[in-house]
């Protein structure tokens, strides 16, 4: 088991060595082995100036390997690509909708551009999390854009294609624009990913990046996929930069190459799930196993959960007030990691709630 360097780990780096860090959203696994070697090869050759537009190779794989049709461009990382639809699409004063829980990015892309959060929150059933529909038409009306994420972080839902084909209908009938931030889409268990541009090929930008799946986040790029008017909209709204060369060498490796790699990850995150999912029953907090990310969303009975945890536990998660208003009694686990490093977290989470 080799850990990531403190000095090196956002996750690890900030808080004391006592502390077990399941929070920020990477992997504590190391990158594989084609992937290092591509950024090797490429750091020993050219490194000036990439073409303007990137690499067009990487673009053909990205729409092959997805199966999305469309003009595609990149961009320095996924979250630019949620500012820049806020702008592109919106305008100040506006609202724009996303179902919450959701990823804080989504909110702050919202709310620092004076925009106001329309929220459609999740309905929690037995079964699991699901796309309230009728809440959504009910908002439609008051917006323009829909910023939506598939699969789901932090609830690590996967949307069927029922649920697809009926948001689609939704945004068709009232013209939205929807952003579908796709970014954990190789990271799916037993529900294949299945984009929402399948359904609303016209009005979807498709967001996407090899950070998650393949652990590449300190190399950061993204992806727009979709029509070329919402591209183009898009594009006029991204920073001026040119794409990182390295991290475009490590995403087409990745897809060439690393499909051994993702298959084994995927082996070992599944064991890590099942284990939080039945730990959860254990200790009696409201779980349900996610259908894709390395992302457990965990309710418990605590106001203001996550700090409860870092003190009495020693473990840091990520606050559920973060992901919407109403959920300070939630955290979210990252459990992308060492079977020994999550034992000794829910150890001493389990401990921590015997003083409720």
């Amino acid at each position: 088991m080799v850990l990531p360097p403190r000095k090196d780990s956002l996750k690890w780096g900030t808080y004391p060595e006592d502390i077990l860090p399941l929070w920020v959203a990477d992997m504590d696994f190391p990158v594989a082995k084609p992937i290092q070697r591509a950024i090797r090869e490429r750091a020993e050759g050219f490194l000036g100036y990439p073409p303007r537009e990137g690499d067009q190779e990487l673009k053909a794989l990205i729409l092959e390997q997805t199966g999305l049709e469309g003009d595609v461009a990149f961009m320095p990382g996924v979250v630019v690509g949620l500012y820049g639809a806020v702008a592109a699409f919106t305008a100040p004063g506006q609202g724009v909708l996303t179902q919450v829980p959701v990823y804080p990015p989504f909110l702050a892309a919202i709310r620092q551009q004076r925009r106001t959060v329309l929220a459609n929150p999740l309905r929690e059933t037995e079964e699991g999390y699901r796309l309230d529909l009728e809440g959504l038409e009910r908002l439609a009306y008051a917006s323009r854009l829909l910023l939506f994420c598939h699969p789901q972080n932090p609830t690590g839902r996967v949307y069927s294609e029922e649920e697809l084909s009926a948001l689609a209908a939704i945004a068709r009938k009232h013209d939205l624009i929807v952003v579908s931030d796709e970014l954990h889409a190789p990271l799916t268990y037993e529900r294949p990913h299945v984009p929402l541009a399948r359904f609303l090929p016209e009005r979807t930008l498709t967001l996407l990046g090899p950070g998650k799946a393949y652990n590449l986040a300190g190399l950061p790029i993204g992806a727009v996929v979709g029509p070329r008017p919402l591209v183009e909209a898009l594009k006029r709204h991204l920073p001026p930069t040119f794409p990182n060369v390295l991290a475009m060498a490590a995403w087409k490796a990745a897809l060439l190459e690393a499909g051994p790699w993702l298959r084994e990850t995927l082996a070992r995150l599944k064991a890590n799930r099942d284990r939080v999912a039945a730990w959860a029953k254990e200790v009696g907090l409201g779980h349900f196993a996610p259908e894709g990310t390395y992302l457990a969303w965990l309710k418990t009975p605590i106001p203001q959960a996550a700090s409860f945890f870092l003190k009495e536990a020693r473990v840091a998660l990520n606050p559920g007030e973060n992901f919407g208003e109403g959920y300070d009694r939630y955290v979210r686990l990252n459990f992308a990691t060492y079977p020994e490093v999550l034992e000794e977290a829910l150890k001493r989470l389990a401990e921590a709630l015997k003083k409720v």
